[in-house]
């Protein structure tokens, strides 16, 4: 059978205290009957002993004063055993008197009383004998049981009582106690057992400065940490699967884009009467097109090649060039600042070609993103160690849906988007020492781009 923990620890506590609660109170209630018992006893021989010693006839009369101050029923009798005076009706007397008494061993004290049942009444009785004149030779005391009984019910029940309501208290406020921990413990429960099928919302509460809430927060930092690891299983197996589509698919589109290309220049040598503009255009799309492909394959993990440096501003003239008849055609401007042009030579980055696939995907997002009249700014600065690309626009912005998961692979908030460009970005600044952030001032998105950069003779 399951017995709660909670149970465990409060039940021994709780049994414990019940029983040395019921011990004081039964000994406080011993202790009270016995004092009471002992007070009275004390008073009945103060007042036997005032009989005894008196040098008045003691009469029927002073018995019932007697009888007043202590609740007790007297008989006195003569040497001869005649009834002399006695606060009892006479057939009840000479009953009691009639039953052999056992002396006191001391004059003026009263000897143990004994039990006696007459005319069906149970009654406690003592007696003194007397030595003083024949008129008084013995007196008895007598006290009704019920009376006695009483007298210990009433000092015996308060502090039985006492302890009953002390043992009910410390039983409900006991129970409380359980069922506040147990309370808590089974929150803790249910959270662990919504850990172990990978639900990680609602963290536990936490109050207070005790174990529990010690271990309340463990838990919920081990909540926060399982998500974490579990978000990141997740984007290691979608990146795989990136990587595996991106490999196979862009290697495909790499070759059919190399046969067009060296068709249209093929077209163009052998027609040399053939409009130049239109076949380069086609051309510079293909290497566009070519570009992204570069950057899809570079997602993958099994890509070996060799990187090769190149300078920031040759990257943006290329991708000015590649990108310039889509400005035109949706009628916005690009601009680029770059540093003076003695510092140009040294903004130099260790991979030109995944640069320049990270800063297309980037720039051309702040096309698509403009309307037509918009702008496209593109700044560059450089620190000690790293070059800084600053791509804006004066779009929309980024679609609340998708807002701080945009570096996520396969997230955008267009229509017809991939998710791929970002992702890719965020990756080649990673792997060069630097970062990819994106915020929204003025009416303006911007991405920073930052990557190491390298000395100018590498």
């Amino acid at each position: 059978m399951r017995w709660p923990i909670r149970n465990q620890i409060l039940m021994p506590f709780a049994l414990l205290q019940g029983l040395a609660i019921g011990i004081i109170s039964i000994s406080a209630a011993w202790n009270a009957a016995s004092h009471v018992e002992h007070e009275s006893i004390s008073r009945l021989n103060q007042i036997v002993a005032t009989l005894s010693g008196s040098t008045f006839p003691v009469r029927s009369a002073v018995l019932d004063q007697m009888k007043g101050l202590s609740g007790a029923d007297f008989i006195a009798a003569d040497s001869t055993g005649t009834i002399t005076a006695t606060t009892l009706p006479q057939p009840v007397a000479r009953q009691v008197i009639a039953v052999p008494q056992a002396p006191s061993s001391d004059a003026g004290q009263l000897g143990e009383f004994r039990p006696l049942v007459v005319d069906g009444e149970k009654w406690l009785v003592g007696g003194v004998q007397v030595q003083r004149s024949r008129e008084l030779r013995q007196l008895l005391v007598l006290i009704p049981e019920r009376q006695w009984q009483a007298v210990r019910r009433d000092v015996i029940l308060p502090p039985l009582l006492i302890g009953a309501c002390t043992m009910l208290m410390m039983a409900i406020l006991s129970y409380l106690i359980a069922a506040r921990l147990g309370a808590r413990l089974d929150r803790m429960q249910h959270q662990v057992g919504k850990l172990a099928t990978l639900q990680f919302d609602n963290l536990l509460p936490v109050s207070g400065d005790d174990e529990l809430t010690s271990l309340a927060s463990s838990i919920n930092r081990m909540a926060q940490g399982l998500q974490e690891a579990t978000h990141q299983i997740r984007l290691t197996e979608r990146n795989t699967l990136i990587a595996q589509v991106a490999g196979g698919l862009a290697h495909q589109l790499r070759n059919s884009i190399t046969g067009a290309r060296m068709a249209i220049q093929l077209h163009m040598r052998r027609t040399p009467d053939t409009d130049p503009e239109s076949l380069q255009v086609a051309i510079r799309q293909l290497n566009l097109t070519e570009n992204q492909i570069r950057g899809l394959l570079s997602l993958t993990r099994d890509v070996q090649r060799a990187s090769v440096a190149g300078r920031i501003d040759e990257i943006l003239t290329t991708i000015r060039d590649l990108l310039q008849p889509q400005f035109q055609h949706a009628d916005t401007l690009l601009t680029i600042d770059l540093p003076a042009e003695h510092l140009r030579d040294q903004i130099v980055v260790a991979d030109a070609e995944l640069v320049q696939a990270a800063l297309l995907n980037l720039i051309q997002n702040a096309l698509e993103a403009c309307r037509p009249g918009g702008h496209v700014q593109v700044t560059v600065s450089i620190t000690d160690t790293h070059v800084q690309v600053d791509v804006s626009d004066n779009g929309l912005g980024i679609a609340e849906a998708v807002q701080g998961r945009i570096f996520e692979p396969f997230v955008t908030g267009k229509p017809d988007g991939v998710g791929l460009g970002l992702t890719l970005a965020a990756q080649v600044a990673d792997s060069g020492k630097g970062s990819l952030t994106c915020e929204r001032t003025d009416n303006r998105t911007r991405f920073r781009f930052l990557i190491e950069r390298i000395a100018a003779d590498v």
